[in-house]
């Protein structure tokens, strides 16, 4: 199963991707120890690097605890992890989940059985309290870093409210249709929108800053060849990517003002969801 971006169908230029193995008949010791080393191999098969590159980061901390779980687990077990012990944080990445590889009929019948429980992750305050949560845990590690340009990934009003805003959205809405829980966050928003849960004009404004901080993304990645989210602070690469996003004429202040009112959006509209 693919999570996060690859999951949503929506990879950056420079994205990791995220994996979860799952089997769908109860492991004997054997089994277990050979699928293991199949998931290593694959690893790193793909993130090797050799002299054309490398084609892909690959983490697979998204299974159930984390660094310390099994690389594989039964479908069965994990039915039983998602029941009772998941995380409302790992139901959040749940919902992003798709079948990409092997025997997609277990993996999509794996998640039909997830479907309930989304139902069952507590009140929209919990939600809002683990979604801070996480959102507290991203600003720390800007802070500790060394000090840099704007991240309009992790930033106040960024790419990952966006998508908190639209999967705390999706938790507390769960029972009112299948067609809300997609993984991909533009089809969310458009779901959120029919069922007025998010106004028209909500949904929409949504999407085009989304868009908008996604195409920066985009472009940092293919200037730097690297996995960044953080404007440049050389002036002449600020210029480039100005006008990269905004046209031949546009200038850095012009652009600037834009990015700010996009976070600046972006925030308003999440807290008015999600307010201290």
């Amino acid at each position: 199963l693919a999570f996060g971006k690859l999951g949503g169908g929506e990879l950056n230029y420079s994205s990791d991707i995220d994996l979860l193995a799952i089997s769908g008949k109860a492991l004997d010791e054997g089994r277990e120890d050979l699928f293991k080393r199949v998931m290593e191999n694959l690893r790193g098969d793909l993130s090797a690097h050799t002299a054309e590159g490398a084609a892909y980061r690959v983490d697979l901390r998204l299974r159930p605890f984390g660094r310390s779980g099994e690389l594989v687990s039964s479908v069965p077990r994990l039915i039983q992890y998602y029941r009772r012990q998941a995380a409302v944080w790992e139901l959040q990445a749940l919902l992003k989940a798709r079948p990409v590889a092997g025997n997609r009929r277990v993996g999509e019948d794996f998640l039909r059985e997830c479907r309930a429980f989304f139902q069952q992750t507590g009140s929209p305050a919990e939600i809002a309290a683990s979604l801070e949560k996480m959102r507290k845990t991203s600003r720390d590690k800007l802070n500790h870093g060394i000090a840099t340009g704007r991240n309009i990934k992790l930033g106040v009003g960024g790419i990952r409210d966006v998508e908190f805003l639209v999967q705390g959205l999706q938790l507390i809405h769960a029972s009112e249709g299948e067609k809300l829980l997609s993984g991909n966050t533009l089809r969310a928003l458009s779901a959120l929108g029919e069922l007025g849960i998010l106004t028209v004009l909500q949904a929409e404004t949504l999407r085009r800053d989304y868009l908008f901080l996604r195409r920066i993304e985009h472009y940092l990645q293919i200037f730097e060849d690297r996995q960044t989210h953080t404007l440049p602070r050389n002036e002449q690469e600020l210029q480039a990517l100005s006008r990269r996003m905004l046209g031949a004429q546009a200038g850095t202040p012009q652009f600037l003002d834009r990015v700010s009112a996009c976070m600046q959006r972006v925030e308003a509209t999440y807290r008015h969801f999600f307010g201290a």
